[in-house]
């Protein structure tokens, strides 16, 4: 589900979403497990270039906390190009297809944020 969110507004209809997401992000439990950090832009997963996401292995009970960045550009969704307006942002912690689900957490003992940027398509 949801565990951090932003409000943007997009002003320009060429430009692209470039996302960023710190933390200190971990998954734990007692054998195999994962758990898949990624960002979500009005309810969607970003589809033009790619997905944003991350997923954590761990396979024998570690409580590793790993400083992470989620960074990815986004130029559309599944409902097409990321128009001019309000949009909502949002990280997302979930489900490794294949795998089983861990305790997944972000941000202990440290500053998390989104950073959103509107950028020419030329990156």
């Amino acid at each position: 589900g949801a565990i951090a969110t932003m409000q943007f507004t997009k002003k320009y209809p060429s430009t692209v979403l470039r996302l960023v997401y710190s933390s200190a992000i971990r998954v734990q439990s007692g054998t195999a497990v994962t758990g898949r950090w990624y960002f979500m832009i009005d309810g969607l997963e970003c589809r033009t270039p790619s997905k944003i996401d991350v997923s954590i292995y761990n396979h024998n009970g570690d409580n590793d906390h790993i400083p992470s960045v989620l960074l990815g550009f986004c130029e559309q969704t599944s409902a097409g190009p990321i128009g001019v307006g309000d949009h909502s942002i949002t990280v997302n912690v979930g489900h490794v297809p294949g795998y089983n689900d861990g305790d997944a957490s972000s941000g202990w003992r440290s500053t998390s944020l989104i950073e959103v940027q509107e950028m020419c398509p030329q990156f």
